[in-house]
Protein backbone atom coordinates (compact mmCIF):
# COMPACT_ATOMS: atom_id res chain seq x y z
CA UNK A 1 0.00 0.00 0.00
CA UNK A 2 1.11 3.35 -0.28
CA UNK A 3 2.69 5.02 2.60
CA UNK A 4 -0.54 7.04 3.59
CA UNK A 5 -2.90 4.39 3.17
CA UNK A 6 -3.73 3.50 6.62
CA UNK A 7 -4.64 7.10 6.97
CA UNK A 8 -8.01 6.21 4.81
CA UNK A 9 -9.68 3.52 7.51
CA UNK A 10 -12.32 4.93 9.43
CA UNK A 11 -13.46 5.19 12.19
CA UNK A 12 -16.76 2.55 12.58
CA UNK A 13 -19.66 3.42 14.77
CA UNK A 14 -21.54 0.03 13.27
CA UNK A 15 -20.70 -2.50 11.37
CA UNK A 16 -19.64 -2.01 7.73
CA UNK A 17 -21.60 -2.63 4.32
CA UNK A 18 -19.61 -5.35 3.60
CA UNK A 19 -19.64 -7.15 7.09
CA UNK A 20 -23.63 -7.09 7.06
CA UNK A 21 -23.60 -8.46 3.24
CA UNK A 22 -21.72 -11.56 4.65
CA UNK A 23 -24.43 -11.98 7.66
CA UNK A 24 -27.82 -10.91 5.26
CA UNK A 25 -26.43 -13.52 2.94
CA UNK A 26 -25.46 -16.50 5.39
CA UNK A 27 -21.73 -16.26 4.31
CA UNK A 28 -20.31 -16.63 7.62
CA UNK A 29 -21.59 -18.91 10.82
CA UNK A 30 -20.39 -19.17 14.12
CA UNK A 31 -18.75 -22.05 13.64
CA UNK A 32 -16.38 -20.53 10.93
CA UNK A 33 -13.78 -18.77 11.56
CA UNK A 34 -13.30 -14.90 9.64
CA UNK A 35 -10.67 -12.82 8.49
CA UNK A 36 -10.73 -9.41 8.10
CA UNK A 37 -8.21 -8.66 5.70
CA UNK A 38 -7.19 -5.26 5.39
CA UNK A 39 -9.51 -4.42 8.37
CA UNK A 40 -8.40 -1.03 9.26
CA UNK A 41 -8.61 0.27 12.49
CA UNK A 42 -10.35 -3.36 13.42
CA UNK A 43 -13.99 -2.17 13.98
CA UNK A 44 -15.96 -4.97 12.12
CA UNK A 45 -13.79 -7.59 14.07
CA UNK A 46 -14.96 -6.07 17.51
CA UNK A 47 -18.09 -5.58 16.69
CA UNK A 48 -18.31 -9.73 15.76
CA UNK A 49 -17.00 -11.07 18.12
CA UNK A 50 -19.37 -8.94 20.46
CA UNK A 51 -21.62 -11.08 18.70
CA UNK A 52 -19.97 -14.30 19.29
CA UNK A 53 -18.33 -14.60 16.03
CA UNK A 54 -14.86 -15.76 15.19
CA UNK A 55 -13.05 -12.84 13.86
CA UNK A 56 -9.89 -12.06 13.31
CA UNK A 57 -8.35 -8.69 11.77
CA UNK A 58 -5.39 -8.21 9.21
CA UNK A 59 -3.63 -4.88 8.56
CA UNK A 60 -0.21 -4.02 7.48
CA UNK A 61 -0.83 -1.16 9.61
CA UNK A 62 -2.74 -1.71 12.07
CA UNK A 63 -2.25 -5.31 12.76
CA UNK A 64 0.17 -6.44 10.74
CA UNK A 65 0.85 -9.90 12.48
CA UNK A 66 -2.78 -11.62 12.52
CA UNK A 67 -2.55 -12.93 8.56
CA UNK A 68 -3.77 -15.92 9.64
CA UNK A 69 -6.22 -18.82 7.28
CA UNK A 70 -9.51 -18.61 8.05
CA UNK A 71 -12.55 -20.19 6.47
CA UNK A 72 -14.22 -17.09 5.79
CA UNK A 73 -12.10 -14.13 4.20
CA UNK A 74 -13.68 -10.52 3.52
CA UNK A 75 -11.77 -7.87 1.98
CA UNK A 76 -13.85 -4.35 2.12
CA UNK A 77 -12.54 -1.43 0.04
CA UNK A 78 -8.77 -2.27 0.15
CA UNK A 79 -8.40 -2.93 -3.65
CA UNK A 80 -9.88 0.97 -3.86
CA UNK A 81 -6.55 2.29 -1.62
CA UNK A 82 -3.57 0.34 -3.44
CA UNK A 83 -1.55 2.72 -5.53
CA UNK A 84 0.81 0.46 -7.24
CA UNK A 85 -1.21 -2.25 -9.85
CA UNK A 86 1.39 -4.92 -9.16
CA UNK A 87 0.61 -4.55 -5.41
CA UNK A 88 -2.77 -4.48 -5.49
CA UNK A 89 -3.13 -8.11 -7.56
CA UNK A 90 -0.76 -9.68 -5.14
CA UNK A 91 -2.71 -8.24 -1.87
CA UNK A 92 -6.00 -9.88 -3.76
CA UNK A 93 -4.01 -13.08 -4.32
CA UNK A 94 -2.71 -13.22 -0.76
CA UNK A 95 -6.07 -12.98 0.54
CA UNK A 96 -7.16 -15.86 -1.43
CA UNK A 97 -4.33 -17.93 -0.35
CA UNK A 98 -5.63 -17.21 3.54
CA UNK A 99 -9.25 -18.70 2.47
CA UNK A 100 -10.55 -21.86 2.86
CA UNK A 101 -13.86 -21.82 2.20
CA UNK A 102 -14.69 -17.98 0.04
CA UNK A 103 -13.30 -15.00 0.12
CA UNK A 104 -16.01 -11.61 -0.30
CA UNK A 105 -14.86 -8.85 -2.15
CA UNK A 106 -16.24 -5.14 -2.02
CA UNK A 107 -14.81 -1.89 -3.53
CA UNK A 108 -16.00 2.12 -4.53
CA UNK A 109 -18.01 1.52 -7.46
CA UNK A 110 -18.49 5.00 -9.46
CA UNK A 111 -20.80 4.47 -12.64
CA UNK A 112 -18.82 3.38 -16.07
CA UNK A 113 -15.99 3.92 -18.08
CA UNK A 114 -12.01 3.07 -16.41
CA UNK A 115 -10.94 5.19 -13.38
CA UNK A 116 -7.33 5.19 -13.02
CA UNK A 117 -7.29 6.64 -8.99
CA UNK A 118 -6.29 9.85 -7.96
CA UNK A 119 -5.10 11.61 -4.39
CA UNK A 120 -7.38 12.70 -1.92
CA UNK A 121 -6.42 15.87 0.06
CA UNK A 122 -5.14 13.78 3.33
CA UNK A 123 -2.49 12.12 0.29
CA UNK A 124 -3.91 8.58 0.19
CA UNK A 125 -4.66 7.22 -3.09
CA UNK A 126 -8.48 6.28 -3.97
CA UNK A 127 -9.79 4.28 -7.13
CA UNK A 128 -13.21 3.45 -7.91
CA UNK A 129 -14.21 0.34 -9.98
CA UNK A 130 -17.42 -0.17 -12.13
CA UNK A 131 -18.88 -3.61 -11.33
CA UNK A 132 -18.32 -4.95 -14.73
CA UNK A 133 -14.23 -4.29 -14.13
CA UNK A 134 -14.48 -5.10 -10.80
CA UNK A 135 -15.53 -8.93 -11.62
CA UNK A 136 -12.96 -8.86 -14.31
CA UNK A 137 -10.25 -8.09 -12.32
CA UNK A 138 -11.06 -10.68 -9.39
CA UNK A 139 -11.54 -13.33 -12.33
CA UNK A 140 -8.45 -12.65 -13.81
CA UNK A 141 -6.15 -12.42 -10.96
CA UNK A 142 -7.63 -15.78 -9.44
CA UNK A 143 -8.77 -18.00 -11.79
CA UNK A 144 -12.11 -18.27 -10.31
CA UNK A 145 -15.32 -17.40 -10.60
CA UNK A 146 -16.47 -14.13 -8.87
CA UNK A 147 -20.18 -13.89 -8.11
CA UNK A 148 -22.08 -11.26 -8.00
CA UNK A 149 -23.79 -9.87 -4.28
CA UNK A 150 -24.23 -6.49 -5.60
CA UNK A 151 -23.03 -4.06 -7.86
CA UNK A 152 -19.65 -3.66 -5.39
CA UNK A 153 -19.65 -6.99 -3.69
CA UNK A 154 -18.85 -10.39 -5.07
CA UNK A 155 -17.96 -13.29 -3.47
CA UNK A 156 -15.55 -15.96 -4.88
CA UNK A 157 -15.85 -19.98 -3.54
CA UNK A 158 -13.11 -21.87 -3.21
CA UNK A 159 -15.57 -25.16 -4.88
CA UNK A 160 -16.43 -22.69 -7.71
CA UNK A 161 -15.95 -22.47 -11.30
CA UNK A 162 -12.30 -22.66 -11.99
CA UNK A 163 -11.00 -21.45 -15.73
CA UNK A 164 -6.78 -20.36 -16.69
CA UNK A 165 -6.44 -16.73 -17.27
CA UNK A 166 -4.85 -16.08 -20.54
CA UNK A 167 -2.39 -13.41 -21.26
CA UNK A 168 -3.04 -10.80 -24.41
CA UNK A 169 -0.95 -12.47 -27.15
CA UNK A 170 -2.51 -16.11 -26.27
CA UNK A 171 -5.73 -14.88 -27.11
CA UNK A 172 -5.34 -13.40 -30.04
CA UNK A 173 -3.74 -16.66 -31.09
CA UNK A 174 -6.68 -18.33 -29.76
CA UNK A 175 -9.45 -15.90 -31.44
CA UNK A 176 -8.05 -16.10 -34.69
CA UNK A 177 -8.35 -20.35 -34.67
CA UNK A 178 -12.19 -19.53 -33.86
CA UNK A 179 -13.13 -17.18 -35.75
CA UNK A 180 -13.54 -19.29 -38.68
CA UNK A 181 -16.95 -17.28 -39.64
CA UNK A 182 -19.18 -14.18 -38.59
CA UNK A 183 -18.77 -13.18 -34.56
CA UNK A 184 -21.76 -11.34 -34.05
CA UNK A 185 -20.89 -8.15 -31.30
CA UNK A 186 -21.61 -8.21 -27.86
CA UNK A 187 -24.94 -6.72 -27.80
CA UNK A 188 -26.18 -8.78 -30.13
CA UNK A 189 -29.08 -11.49 -28.98
CA UNK A 190 -31.67 -13.53 -30.33
CA UNK A 191 -35.04 -12.12 -29.95
CA UNK A 192 -38.46 -13.81 -30.07
CA UNK A 193 -41.51 -11.73 -31.45
CA UNK A 194 -44.92 -12.25 -32.68
CA UNK A 195 -46.66 -10.49 -35.49
CA UNK A 196 -49.85 -12.94 -36.33
CA UNK A 197 -52.42 -11.58 -33.58
CA UNK A 198 -55.00 -13.66 -35.05
CA UNK A 199 -55.59 -16.91 -33.34
CA UNK A 200 -55.09 -20.42 -35.57
CA UNK A 201 -56.22 -23.55 -34.21
CA UNK A 202 -53.63 -25.74 -34.02
CA UNK A 203 -50.84 -23.67 -34.29
CA UNK A 204 -48.82 -22.98 -31.21
CA UNK A 205 -45.19 -22.20 -31.82
CA UNK A 206 -44.69 -20.72 -28.05
CA UNK A 207 -43.18 -22.55 -25.69
CA UNK A 208 -45.31 -21.05 -22.32
CA UNK A 209 -47.81 -20.66 -23.89
CA UNK A 210 -48.09 -16.70 -23.46
CA UNK A 211 -49.56 -15.77 -26.90
CA UNK A 212 -51.60 -19.59 -27.35
CA UNK A 213 -52.35 -19.66 -31.41
CA UNK A 214 -49.76 -17.63 -32.78
CA UNK A 215 -47.03 -18.43 -34.73
CA UNK A 216 -43.97 -16.92 -33.07
CA UNK A 217 -41.08 -15.90 -34.74
CA UNK A 218 -37.27 -15.03 -34.07
CA UNK A 219 -34.80 -12.84 -35.14
CA UNK A 220 -31.36 -11.24 -34.56
CA UNK A 221 -31.38 -8.05 -32.99
CA UNK A 222 -28.41 -5.30 -32.11
CA UNK A 223 -27.94 -2.04 -31.03
CA UNK A 224 -26.12 -0.91 -33.66
CA UNK A 225 -25.69 -2.15 -37.42
CA UNK A 226 -24.00 -4.53 -37.47
CA UNK A 227 -25.74 -7.84 -38.57
CA UNK A 228 -25.07 -8.86 -42.26
CA UNK A 229 -28.23 -8.04 -44.02
CA UNK A 230 -28.47 -8.45 -47.83
CA UNK A 231 -27.31 -5.04 -48.79
CA UNK A 232 -24.98 -4.02 -45.69
CA UNK A 233 -24.83 -4.00 -42.10
CA UNK A 234 -28.15 -3.87 -40.30
CA UNK A 235 -29.66 -3.94 -36.77
CA UNK A 236 -32.26 -6.52 -36.97
CA UNK A 237 -32.12 -10.19 -38.99
CA UNK A 238 -34.46 -12.66 -39.69
CA UNK A 239 -34.12 -15.95 -38.65
CA UNK A 240 -35.99 -18.27 -40.74
CA UNK A 241 -37.83 -21.38 -39.72
CA UNK A 242 -38.17 -20.43 -35.77
CA UNK A 243 -36.62 -22.66 -32.99
CA UNK A 244 -34.70 -26.21 -34.81
CA UNK A 245 -34.00 -24.47 -38.00
CA UNK A 246 -30.86 -24.56 -39.97
CA UNK A 247 -30.58 -20.83 -39.54
CA UNK A 248 -31.32 -21.21 -35.82
CA UNK A 249 -28.47 -23.34 -35.35
CA UNK A 250 -25.91 -20.93 -37.83
CA UNK A 251 -27.29 -18.51 -34.83
CA UNK A 252 -26.17 -19.97 -31.91
CA UNK A 253 -23.11 -21.63 -33.37
CA UNK A 254 -21.66 -17.79 -34.19
CA UNK A 255 -22.87 -16.38 -30.84
CA UNK A 256 -21.37 -19.34 -28.90
CA UNK A 257 -18.13 -18.44 -30.63
CA UNK A 258 -18.44 -14.65 -29.67
CA UNK A 259 -19.09 -16.16 -26.43
CA UNK A 260 -16.17 -17.81 -26.24
CA UNK A 261 -14.15 -15.21 -27.73
CA UNK A 262 -15.30 -12.65 -24.74
CA UNK A 263 -15.24 -15.22 -22.12
CA UNK A 264 -10.98 -15.19 -22.76
CA UNK A 265 -11.01 -11.57 -23.43
CA UNK A 266 -12.45 -10.99 -20.07
CA UNK A 267 -9.95 -13.34 -17.90
CA UNK A 268 -6.95 -11.23 -19.92
CA UNK A 269 -4.40 -11.44 -17.50
CA UNK A 270 -3.26 -7.84 -18.45
CA UNK A 271 -7.55 -6.66 -18.95
CA UNK A 272 -6.44 -5.06 -22.35
CA UNK A 273 -9.90 -6.13 -23.70
CA UNK A 274 -11.76 -4.31 -20.43
CA UNK A 275 -13.30 -1.25 -22.76
CA UNK A 276 -15.08 -3.93 -24.97
CA UNK A 277 -17.31 -4.39 -22.35
CA UNK A 278 -17.80 -1.32 -20.43
CA UNK A 279 -21.84 -0.86 -20.22
CA UNK A 280 -22.67 -4.43 -20.54
CA UNK A 281 -25.66 -4.79 -17.83
CA UNK A 282 -24.84 -8.66 -17.36
CA UNK A 283 -22.74 -11.67 -17.68
CA UNK A 284 -24.19 -13.68 -20.30
CA UNK A 285 -21.69 -14.10 -22.71
CA UNK A 286 -20.06 -15.78 -19.49
CA UNK A 287 -22.59 -18.68 -20.10
CA UNK A 288 -22.18 -22.19 -22.19
CA UNK A 289 -25.61 -21.57 -23.04
CA UNK A 290 -27.32 -18.97 -25.26
CA UNK A 291 -30.41 -17.41 -24.14
CA UNK A 292 -33.24 -16.58 -26.08
CA UNK A 293 -35.11 -14.16 -25.35
CA UNK A 294 -38.54 -15.20 -26.06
Amino acid sequence: MSDKSYLAAPYRNSLSATAKAILNHQLLSIDETHLDYGCGRGGDVERLITAGYRSVGYDPHYFPSSATPADVVTMGYVLNVIENPQQRRQALAHAWNLTKKRLIVSTNVRGCGIHEGEYTRLGTFTKFYNHIELKAYIESTLGFEAVKLGKDKFVIHRNGHQFTPLCYEKILEESKAIATDWIPGMDVIIKGYCNDFKPRAGIDNLDDGEFPGRVRHYRLLAKSPCLPGKTGLVRCLHIRGGIGSEHMEWAIAALKRRNKIAEMKFHCIEQSFLNEFLGIKNFDFLNENIKIYR
